[in-house]
């Protein structure tokens, strides 16, 4: 189950307060950026676990969907720091996740 709690700004701009992953609730302390897409809104957040997540927010469905999950403390341990690998590809769930919190 994944749910956004989230504020109503001028513009009915849905901006995440919080948001429920597997029973688990994740208050986000900061929003370090926004874009848009077509229908769409993105928040690159930081929750209180201290992890770095992508949420979209559809305006056409009025659906919120996690897109991505990076613990920063990680970061250069993965296999693309310094090898020159794109670190955008697409990259499978042990990657994101190596302690399997999320798939437990």
């Amino acid at each position: 189950m994944f749910k956004v709690e989230y504020h109503t700004s001028i513009g009915s701009q849905r901006n995440p307060a919080a948001f429920i992953f597997r029973d688990n609730r994740y208050k986000v302390e900061e929003i370090i950026d926004r874009w848009y897409g077509k229908g769409s809104s993105y928040f690159k957040v930081k929750a209180d676990d201290k992890n770095i997540y992508l949420l979209r927010y559809d305006k056409r469905s009025d659906d919120w969907e996690w897109l991505y999950y990076q613990n920063p403390k990680r970061l250069k341990a993965l296999p693309y720091s310094n090898t020159g690998v794109d670190p955008f590809r697409k990259i499978d769930w042990e990657e994101m996740d190596p302690d399997n919190r999320y798939l437990s």
